[in-house]
């Protein structure tokens, strides 16, 4: 049950605080009070999809918070799925900034929007237009009726066998992909992967093959310099060489390297620097012997870049790429050849598919069909509590042999609202009125059935008045005997016999419009009922009638 709602800083709200008791709670107003930006922040705890428009200008974040008492065990049992803990009540809060930015928690956790629809539309239901838009859409009608037959479990399992019969057709589909464009993808294939596969590709060749170019075509000037270096490094036959300098050093210091350890340090030093030099020397002097120009070779390397350099353009910038377009070409090559072979097993385990989906199927119809017979006498029966004695609810459930997504039946809601006519269509003959009616009907059924305990009504008696609303007065007030129900109303006879009554109020008298609530005592009231009964002139008539109202509204509350 919602217990506290918190609402700061979102649209013209800029900070409101309730308590919501049990049984029937109205909130009543003037258009454009704000009762729609109430509805909007219950939708941010309930995870709707939200903007940044929805913060109040200049602040910085619009904040929602809910606190929840007697937390089904359903309820929390998910919340142990998701290591949230709960002694007693549950807090769920949901923050929007201006930047767009959507944070939700639930007892402090930070959860995703996904998890915050889950757990809180197990604890609240709004009833709004959008229901009434509903009925008005036969494809929406099937919904209404799997929430009475508690089709869940099957409705999920054949999603999920759906989902497979999809994958498969869409497999079978590429395979049966034209076959002349089937001939071309192979022909061009089997051309690229010749044309990779010929080349001989290795992995660092082309890194190896510039560096062999670089030295081919500068090997004059490498042999010039290497000449020069080992000369006066090593072998200068016209001066004394580096090496020569070195060893006369070291023959010199020979003799006395014992005397004095930086004496031996020195002798140790110019030792390695001639074992040093002599080894460079010969380095230097074997890579020089290993370099020839070589026209011929220059040219076959050159080729081979411009090989590998074609073969980049085409399939990749690198040679690892290239060589991984191979294996995919090869790979999508043999599932082509092999596609007969593959077609066959898939046809096969389509077939499967598709027996197992029509028989989960035909269970779902057989549930459909039985409750639709339950549902519709049982909405027969609310309507005619309901001021419409004479309608009749039909639900029709065809099975039409096709596979949809949620299962092989098309649900429409017929009714015959006055004798001797046909069932017809609801969303063709159904005025604005009959249906309010029709969809509180089927919520007061399914209020038997749903765990939820907190269900909000948003305007559900547009386009009644008189014995009607006195009707639908009724039997929300029979609801909220069971379920926590809260309504946003125009009618005086609603708004009469509710345990609890709220004045949503818009003070625009500052610098900037605030909306707030505001819990009325007996005589505000009855100031509110007469306000609604004859607008903002409020007669004695009015205010007479609107007292008459409340003394027999007790009537409803034994």
């Amino acid at each position: 049950m919602l217990s506290q709602l918190s609402i700061k800083n979102v649209a013209v709200i800029d900070k409101l605080d309730v308590d919501i008791n049990n049984g029937v709670t109205v909130l009543t107003g003037e258009t454009g009070a704000g009762k729609s930006i109430i509805i909007d922040s219950i939708n941010m705890i309930l995870g709707e999809r939200t903007n940044k428009d929805i913060v109040r200008y200049g602040t910085d974040r619009a904040t929602v918070q809910a606190v929840f008492t007697n937390i089904p065990k359903n309820v929390l049992d998910t919340l142990l799925e998701y290591d949230i803990e709960c002694e007693d009540d549950i807090i769920i809060s949901r923050t929007v900034t201006k930047e767009g930015k959507s944070t939700a928690r639930i007892n402090g956790v930070i959860v995703p929007i996904s998890v915050l629809r889950e757990i809180s539309n197990a604890l609240i239901n709004i009833h709004g237009q959008h229901d009434n838009q509903a009925l008005l859409t036969p494809k929406k009608h099937i919904d209404f009726l799997d929430a009475y037959a508690d089709c869940d479990e099957l409705i999920a399992e054949y999603k999920k066998i759906y989902s497979d019969m999809k994958e498969l057709k869409s497999q079978i589909n590429k395979l049966l992909t034209n076959e002349a464009d089937k001939e071309r993808r192979m022909d061009l294939l089997s051309y690229q992967i010749n044309e990779i596969e010929q080349a001989k590709l290795t992995a660092g060749e082309d890194n190896d093959l510039e560096e062999q170019r670089e030295i081919i075509s500068n090997a004059e000037k490498i042999n010039t310099a290497v000449e020069i270096a080992y000369t006066n490094l090593y072998d200068n036959p016209n001066a004394q060489s580096a090496y020569d300098s070195l060893s006369i050093a070291v023959s010199s210091l020979e003799g006395i390297s014992d005397i004095n350890q930086e004496l031996k340090d020195a002798y140790d030093a110019l030792c390695s620097a001639m074992y040093t030099t002599e080894d460079v020397s010969h380095i230097i002097k074997n890579f020089g012997d290993s370099v020839e120009f070589s026209e011929a070779e220059l040219n076959d390397i050159e080729e081979r870049l411009d090989l590998i350099s074609k073969l980049k353009r085409k399939y990749g910038g690198t040679i690892p790429e290239i060589l991984e377009f191979l294996d995919k070409a090869k790979a999508e090559l043999s599932q082509f050849e092999k596609g007969d072979e593959l077609l066959s097993e898939l046809n096969k385990k389509l077939t499967d598919t598709e027996n197992a989906l029509k028989k989960i199927g035909e269970e779902l119809s057989m549930r459909r069909y039985y409750k639709a017979e339950e549902l519709s006498k049982k909405i027969t029966t609310a309507l005619s509590e309901l001021n419409m004695e004479k309608a009749v609810v039909s639900i029709s459930v065809i099975n039409n042999g096709e596979f949809y997504d949620n299962g092989m039946d098309t649900v429409e809601f017929m009714i015959r609202t006055n004798p001797g006519e046909p069932l017809k269509p609801l969303a063709k003959i159904a005025s604005g009125g009959e249906l309010s009616r029709v969809i509180l009907a089927i919520k007061s059924i399914l209020a038997n059935t749903d765990s939820v305990d907190t269900m909000i009504f948003d305007e559900i008696d547009t386009g009644v008045s008189g014995a009607a609303a006195a009707k639908i007065t009724q039997k929300l007030v029979s609801i909220g005997k069971n379920k926590q129900v809260i309504c946003i109303t125009h009618l005086p006879q609603l708004a009469a016999a509710a345990a609890t009554h709220y004045l949503i109020v818009k003070d625009v008298s500052g610098d900037m419009a605030s909306t707030s609530l505001k819990e009325l005592s007996k005589t505000e009231r009855e100031q509110e009922l007469a306000r609604i009964i004859d607008g903002i002139n409020i007669t004695d008539i009015a205010l007479s009638h609107a007292k008459e109202m409340l003394k027999n509204a007790q009537a409803y509350n034994v």
